[in-house]
C-alpha cells in the first residue's frame, strides 16, 4: 500500500504557494479581514491554510488577540 502525499496550496486567493501553517478560521478571520487578504475556502472548514508569507502578516495581530483574551480571562 502506497501513500500519495497531496500538497495543499494557501487559501488565500491567487497565492500558489504550499501551506505551512494552519489557523482557526473563528480566530483568525477578523485579522485577515484587516490584512485585506481574501481567502478561498468553503464555508464548513474550520481550519485556514496559510503559507509563511501571508502566516507573517497575520501573526503579530493574533499574539495580541490571544494576549488580550488571556488577561480579559484572569483579571
Amino acid at each position: 500500500m502506497t501513500f500519495i502525499s497531496k500538497k495543499k496550496n494557501c487559501d488565500v486567493e491567487g497565492c500558489p504557494n504550499e501551506y505551512k501553517k494552519t489557523v482557526s478560521r473563528e480566530k483568525a478571520g477578523s485579522t485577515i479581514k484587516e490584512a485585506n487578504l481574501s481567502l478561498s475556502i468553503k464555508d464548513k472548514v474550520t481550519r485556514v491554510h496559510l503559507c509563511t508569507d501571508h502566516y507573517r502578516k497575520i501573526k503579530k495581530k493574533l499574539k495580541k488577540d490571544r494576549k488580550i483574551e488571556s488577561l480579559r480571562w484572569s483579571g
